[in-house]
């Protein structure tokens, strides 16, 4: 979720990037613009841009949509036209198309090409590089957090990953999966390691993945964070009362939120008129054990995997 703050000169400001480092905050100047008002709004639009394109890649099925509108931006910033014209971003058949979609869709649309038409053809390239390296930095965190592994550079993007944003407070507040981030600091505390906030992320996204699996197949689902659980009504014949409730939440060895183990087993509960059964543990991950113990409606609505949302940036122009 990188940031775009001014330094202010005499005559002159400067954009600069800013993002959670391993041990620090990093920077990095980007571009200089004599108008301190075109500054202002650029680094505005960057930084939502920003924020809203790195909550998608960890929780949104649509981050390939985005990934690719910000790739075609990418392609015009480089190309040797005079009008930066707008991106449309189409929201298909994707599931995730509020919160940091829309946003991005609306940048592309409506603010970006106002702000970047201006430019001259340095800026341009400049800020080309910016937003290609940032999002490289994406698609790397995609392909090590599920590893378990933390980044070996301490300067690196990736340290960001799955905290709530900066200046938008993105992820702070709402449901799953807009207020994912949140969830994990209220499920588990302030987590220092991306790897270890990223197997919290799994979890919520397994939660998040079967209430709309329930609700696809008729049944009435939520999530609650105390415990953090997903709450499962599931019909299971034609009468109204024919239900089974299942609650799936995270493993839970005492009373705080540091009990949680985000690479613990989730726990699988039923309740039905016998009483509540405990139907086993299962790793987040694991489409197969999910469907053998509640059954095939569980794969109604496909999981998110980070190889869902993986964009490879040298395809970007």
């Amino acid at each position: 979720m990188t940031s775009y703050s001014l330094s202010r000169g005499a005559t002159r400001t400067t954009i600069v990037a800013t993002w959670s480092g391993e041990e620090c905050d990093q920077t990095a100047n980007i571009t200089t613009l004599s108008d301190a008002e075109h500054a202002k709004d650029l680094a505005v639009f960057l930084t939502r841009l920003s924020e809203a394109a790195w909550d998608a890649a960890a929780f949104l099925d649509s981050h390939p949509a985005v990934e690719d509108g910000i790739g075609r931006l990418i392609g015009k910033l480089r190309a040797q036209t005079e009008i930066i014209t707008p991106v449309k971003l189409e929201a298909g058949n994707y599931r995730h198309t509020g919160g940091s979609f829309a946003e991005v869709q609306f940048l592309l649309d409506h603010d970006l090409d106002r702000a970047l038409t201006p430019l001259t053809r340095t800026q341009r390239l400049t800020i080309a590089d910016e937003l290609t390296h940032d999002a490289a930095e994406r698609a790397e965190a995609l392909q090590l957090l599920p590893t378990g592994a933390d980044p070996d550079d301490g300067s690196s993007r990736i340290w960001q990953m799955c905290e709530v944003t900066r200046s938008g407070k993105l992820g702070n507040l709402g449901p799953l999966p807009e207020g994912a981030a949140g969830w994990i600091e209220r499920g588990w505390g302030w987590e220092y390691s991306p790897a270890r906030r990223w197997g919290a992320r799994e979890q919520l996204v397994r939660i998040e993945q079967l209430i709309a699996a329930c609700e696809a197949i008729g049944g009435r689902a939520g999530a609650d964070d105390e415990p953090l659980q997903a709450h499962l009504v599931v019909p299971r014949g034609h009468g109204v009362d024919d239900v089974e409730i299942v609650y799936v939440r995270s493993r839970r060895d005492g009373n705080h939120a540091r009990y949680f183990n985000p690479y613990a087993y989730m726990v699988v509960t039923s309740v039905r008129a016998g009483g509540e059964t405990a139907l086993g543990e299962v790793a987040a991950v694991d489409d197969d054990t999910f469907a053998r113990l509640l059954g095939e409606w569980t794969r109604a609505i496909p999981y998110l995997r980070s190889t869902d949302t993986y964009v490879d940036p040298a395809t970007f122009e």
